[in-house]
């Protein structure tokens, strides 16, 4: 945990981003902190299958894609799920952007957002903007003042530092 953090609250902005192998879900893909070094990446950590507006969240980021490329920034989603698991669910709702199974929660041990979801063992529903091993903005929109399970994409955007 980095310093001056407090459990499941995220890296603060200047962090360094933890190292971390995984592969997308669906395609197989290694997606690592290395592949990810040279863009800006949205991650959005969420509490997975279990939680129907964590993957509705993903669906509609989705539909603002476009918006997110003209800023230079890719997303990855990370949830704390079985890869057999994901898979069905991530065909059944059509999802493109590329998701991690994680598990073992180890990344999102690494970025500090265990803890403060609806369980103990999952993230809320955070979001970290990366770029060249740092960690660049970073909130979670379950913790207080936002205390809510989605955020509209256009808010969200507008939460993204340019």
């Amino acid at each position: 945990m980095a310093m001056g953090a407090n459990p499941g609250e995220g890296l603060p902005v200047g962090s360094p981003v933890p190292t971390f192998s995984a592969k997308d879900v669906e395609t197989g893909q290694p997606i690592t902190s290395r592949t990810l070094f040279p863009k800006k990446t949205l991650l959005f950590f969420s509490e997975g299958i279990m939680c129907q507006a964590c993957f509705q969240q993903i669906k509609d980021i989705e539909s603002f894609g476009a918006d997110l490329s003209k800023r230079g920034i890719s997303r990855v989603s990370i949830t704390p799920d079985s890869a057999g698991e994901l898979d069905q669910v991530i065909r059944q709702i059509g999802i493109t952007t590329p998701v991690i199974a994680d598990s073992s929660r180890s990344m999102s041990d690494a970025f500090n957002t265990l803890g403060r979801g609806m369980h103990a063992d999952t993230p809320g529903h955070a979001f970290a903007l990366i770029y060249r091993g740092k960690v660049l903005w970073y909130h979670d929109y379950w913790l207080p003042p936002d205390s809510a399970m989605y955020v509209k994409p256009a808010k969200l955007l507008a939460d993204i530092p340019s």
